[in-house]
């Protein structure tokens, strides 16, 4: 498959090898100075390609939208119309910065709201499907789980079944397990999901550092629930 990928950071980084490797071609658009993926590049040799914000929205049949939340309205005017009939898949959660550059969950926001559906809103003719945005991108390599116990689920949610099951594709192909959570509007609850699990890393683990060793996942029980008389 086709992947554009919007921006090779800390996620799009992680993902474009594990797509790479899964065999898709990629041309890979950086926010900011380029020269820090040449390293990357160079790693995916032919599998891979720089590219603009615009020639990689336009080159992949889905795009990763992994952009920093201050920064999607000049990405959308970047890219423009490209992204019209796409799978677009968004890994944001709707972080503020202060002036000091401290990060904060905008609440305010989430109440109503999430970053797919103002995204969707933005490109009314994409395809968007939430995904990817509840580990942390340390954790976003099926490697680190190698020896755990449980494997990661990576939930998504999209009102575009065909883009949903694109993305159940690409989940799988990154080394995980795809979980789908229903309606677009469902993002909400995966972004407040994302608070809990700071809150779980400060006060469980002593300090949001940790979060990069934690990962939501969905457990079968097996070989199944126990059942028992009621007792009234």
């Amino acid at each position: 498959m086709k992947i554009g990928i919007l921006n090779a950071g800390n996620i799009g980084s992680r993902l474009a090898r594990a797509w790479a490797a899964a065999g898709h071609d990629l041309v890979i658009a950086k926010d900011g100075k380029d020269r820090k993926i040449a390293p990357l590049l160079t790693e995916l040799g032919d599998k891979a390609r720089l590219g603009t914000a615009r020639e990689a929205a336009e080159f992949g049949e889905a795009v990763l939208f992994s952009i920093y939340w201050p920064r999607v309205e000049a990405i959308v005017g970047e890219v423009g119309d490209a992204l019209d009939g796409k799978v677009v898949i968004e890994t944001m959660n709707p972080l503020g910065v202060t002036a000091d550059f401290v990060h904060f969950h905008d609440l305010e926001f989430m109440r109503d709201n999430s970053t797919s559906e103002d995204l969707q809103r933005r490109l009314p003719r994409a395809r968007i499907v939430k995904a990817f945005n509840l580990l942390a991108a340390p954790a976003l390599e099926a490697a680190a789980w190698a020896s755990s116990p449980v494997e990661p689920s990576i939930f998504y949610a999209s009102d575009d079944p065909s883009a949903g099951k694109v993305t159940r594709e690409l989940i799988s192909d990154a080394g995980f397990k795809p979980v789908n959570t229903g309606p677009l509007k469902g993002a909400r609850q995966l972004e407040q999901l994302g608070v809990l699990l700071h809150h779980v890393a400060n006060h469980e683990y002593g300090g949001d550092i940790d979060l990069v060793r934690l990962a939501p996942a969905v457990i079968e029980a097996n070989p199944g629930p126990i059942v028992r008389e009621r007792l009234d």
